[in-house]
């Protein structure tokens, strides 16, 4: 039985775990943004590692926006705009630290039929996922890049929500 959607904001949700420097990449997008005023035209969810966690909020929106790091074995700071076909939802190879967490997520959503109508993956390839709380250059190169790329993106949702 596919359940009705809520008639909510999009939802950008940034995934990874800021302690390992690009493995963070989600989260620093979404505190911008939250210092921003991104969050009247979109609902802003760090996700962190959360895993299993966020099974609630994939199956109850209609469009989700997640930002996150990838390994696509592309320099690094290469971001991948990858839509709901593409993304990996049953993926062998792990993408990132917590991300086969989340893909475990997205299948039990995909099993009971409540994923997302729209569902847009963001990924940004680090460059270092050591110990460290800061972005590394590449990456931090990357986010004024990736922020304009939300902004057309909630832009084209908006249009039809």
């Amino acid at each position: 039985m596919k359940m009705t959607k809520t008639n909510r904001k999009p939802v950008v949700l940034g995934l990874g775990n800021p302690l390992f420097s690009d493995e963070g990449v989600g989260i620093h997008i979404i505190h911008q943004l939250m210092a921003s005023d991104f969050d009247a035209r979109a609902e802003l969810v760090d996700g962190g590692t959360d895993g299993l966690m966020l099974l609630s909020l994939v199956e109850e929106v209609s469009h989700l926006i997640v930002v996150d790091a990838i390994s696509g074995n592309l320099p690094p700071g290469s971001i991948q705009k990858l839509e709901l076909d593409d993304i990996p939802i049953y993926a062998r190879q792990k993408l990132s630290p917590h991300q086969l967490s989340f893909q475990e997520v997205l299948a039990l959503a995909s099993m009971r039929d409540r994923l997302p109508q729209n569902m847009v993956l963001f990924g940004v390839q680090p460059a270092t996922l050591e110990w460290g709380t800061e972005l590394s250059p590449e990456v931090q190169a990357a986010v004024p890049v990736l922020i304009d790329m939300l902004n057309i993106q909630i832009d084209y949702l908006t249009r039809g929500v």
